[in-house]
């Protein structure tokens, strides 16, 4: 018997709370094992990453309305699901909202819970406009609740950015992230790719961006089947990549006369990047640190047309297995992601201040061993997809006060609220002795 999507959705939020796997992963996988048309695939989607972007919210509103609220149980996810459904997406009448969920549960095996479920939010129904009422108050007085981040990184936030600003952020970590897909040059000029995209029925608009230099960037506002399904992806004429990504591979400045290192390189997007810039020429090395995100950087490197690659573990001690020098080295640093978090749904709430504490550590060691592998008067780039301080210019600062004989030559925050891209930072770093 084919599952509903609300069952399929369900289930995957069932395994997210164990907390064991990624809900990325997690998606993924319940997709692929599912027959579903295209519409379905997406409405599944938005019912899992939904109810976890809101899960302060739709807690607080279960809290609320049950004389004796459920732990950590199926009954609350589910009755997470149909709060979200039901104060959330109005394509989706509210009668349907609830009926749906209580079939769901009681073709789950939550029998004795179906009418504790179907209690709480016919509830909450009646009360609908007063608890929206309160959700618009909330986003002003306690944005943190209406906006389901914890109360820590909003505070945080608010120090480092402004009361306004971090509401921004938390709006835009909520929000379903655009697809940016990069022309790859290595695999076809730019009419190649127009082309196959028109025959395929890929819409897009290019973009402009001050940083993207000669890059092509598109925003894509519809593919008519999974990107990996097109010939256009199989022969590699465009990388899947967000434009705060290549902030980096603008700084780094690399030319065709380069060896460069790739310090943190899988998946390889900057790598391909970075490659195509120099033209396939000179000399690029990439590194990571285990055999699976090698492979990973392996296929794309091989699909996206690269020459002049080499890939080499980079082990987590911070040595490489090459002794090697480089006009230039990409650090693209391990962080928190905080930068990327309406892409990496977990990352909120798993995070927490030792975290940052332990990434700022490695990241100055990462940054100290990379210095030893430049050539004199070589550059490193180092980049995150983080906002935080700490691991930005904190990095940095810390790097400069050890190593005198480098100097800061750029460096760069984006921010959604001014950059209208995911958070990322980096630094030039320059090498003058």
């Amino acid at each position: 018997m084919t599952e509903k999507p609300r069952q399929i959705a369900a289930k995957a939020l069932f395994e997210w709370e164990s907390g064991k796997t990624f809900a990325e992963t997690i998606l993924h996988r319940s997709l692929n094992a599912a027959n579903l048309k295209s519409i379905d695939r997406h409405l599944v989607q938005e019912l899992v990453y939904g109810v976890i972007r809101n899960l302060i919210l739709l807690d607080t509103w279960i809290d609320e309305k049950a004389r004796q609220p459920p732990g950590k149980t199926r009954a609350r996810t589910l009755l997470r699901l149909g709060l979200y459904q039901i104060a959330c997406m109005d394509r989706i009448p509210d009668h349907a909202a609830v009926n749906e969920t209580v079939s769901t549960a009681r073709s789950l095996g939550l029998h004795s819970q179906a009418g504790f479920i179907n209690a709480i939010l016919r509830a909450f129904l009646r009360d609908k406009e007063i608890h929206l009422g309160k959700l618009r108050d909330w986003q002003t007085s306690q944005p943190h609740l209406a906006f389901s981040h914890p109360e820590w990184l909003y505070r945080k936030w608010q120090k480092q950015f402004g009361a306004d600003e971090s509401i921004q952020i938390m709006q835009w970590n909520n929000r379903i992230p655009e697809t940016y897909a990069r022309w790859n040059p290595l695999q076809g000029d730019l009419t190649k790719l127009e082309a196959l995209w028109d025959k395929e029925g890929v819409t897009r608009k290019p973009i402009t961006l001050p940083w993207l230099d000669s890059m092509k960037v598109y925003k894509i506002t519809n593919f008519p089947k999974k990107p990996d399904e097109l010939e256009s992806f199989k022969k590699g004429l465009f990388y899947i990549q967000d434009p705060s990504t290549l902030l980096s591979v603008s700084r780094l400045k690399t030319s065709a006369h380069d060896d460069v290192l790739d310090w943190c390189a899988a998946p390889g997007g900057k790598t391909c990047a970075i490659a195509a810039t120099m033209q396939n020429k000179g000399s690029l090395r990439a590194t990571d640190t285990g055999p699976g995100r090698l492979r990973l950087l392996k296929e794309n490197i091989q699909r996206l047309g690269v020459k002049n690659t080499k890939i080499s573990l980079n082990l987590s001690s911070g040595k490489t297995d090459t002794d090697e020098k480089f006009d230039a080295i990409l650090v693209d640093a391990p962080c928190s992601n905080t930068g990327v978090m309406r892409r990496r749904l977990d990352v909120r709430w798993r995070l927490n201040e030792a975290a940052l504490r332990d990434g700022h550590e490695a990241q100055v060691e990462i940054l100290h061993r990379a210095s030893m592998k430049l050539k004199p008067g070589g550059r490193i780039v180092y980049s995150t997809c983080s906002l935080e301080f700490e691991e930005n210019q904190g990095s940095i600062q810390h790097f400069l006060k050890t190593h005198p004989g480098f100097r800061l030559d750029h460096e760069q925050q984006l921010t959604p609220f001014v950059d209208g891209v995911d958070g990322a930072y980096v630094a030039a770093l320059m090498d003058t002795l």
